[in-house]
């Protein structure tokens, strides 16, 4: 096709997986597919179906998320390793449902951030437990700037090891759908 102004190409209505585009970055040219470009949509959403419990006081767990809802250039492998393909800023959010299985005391779980096994400086929070058998929902966000390739973590810790990440099953009156232990999504902005 000869060299023409934008103006003068041909418009196109509709995009397919196997559209094509040719891009230049740092003065090569690459063709890419349009199922692997983006232009800040990359994103995962993630959740557990599971009961996850603390086996031990003190020690620090990956969040389980390992059902995949959606992804777009976002992946999970290992239950819990996020990987992005592309790199940018990235808004991470989260949930999960916790549970003091037993105990007197009032007991507390820590909730943060990894990347690369690395912990990220100020994303801790402490969330305190008091009562048995009561669930207590955390939920907070994390803006992070991440390069291609980086493995985000949720991670959590709970000074008993009687502390739980509940997944309740479907309930009725009325129905409604189970709640996941864990809920965990990526999205580049």
């Amino acid at each position: 096709m000869p060299d023409l102004p934008i103006s003068q190409l041909p418009e196109i209505t509709a995009v397919t997986q196997n559209a094509e585009y040719a891009v230049s970055q740092g003065g090569v040219t690459y063709r890419i597919k349009a199922g692997n470009a983006s232009s800040g949509n990359l994103h995962g959403a993630f959740h557990s179906e599971l009961t996850q419990s603390a086996t031990s006081a003190n020690t620090a767990y990956v969040m389980s998320a390992a059902t995949t809802d959606y992804a777009v250039g976002v992946s999970v492998s290992n239950g819990g390793d996020i990987t992005v393909s592309s790199g940018g800023t990235y808004n991470l959010q989260f949930s999960s449902v916790f549970k003091k299985v037993q105990g007197g005391s009032i007991e507390y779980v820590s909730v943060w951030v990894t990347v690369n096994d690395n912990n990220v400086d100020w994303t801790n929070t402490d969330v305190t437990m008091a009562n048995n058998n009561e669930l207590i929902v955390a939920a907070w966000n994390f803006v992070l700037e991440l390069n291609a390739g980086d493995v985000v973590n949720m991670m959590w810790s709970s000074t008993t090891s009687q502390m739980q990440m509940v997944a309740i099953p479907t309930q009725i009156n009325p129905n409604r759908p189970g709640t996941p232990s864990v809920i965990i999504t990526l999205t580049q902005i």
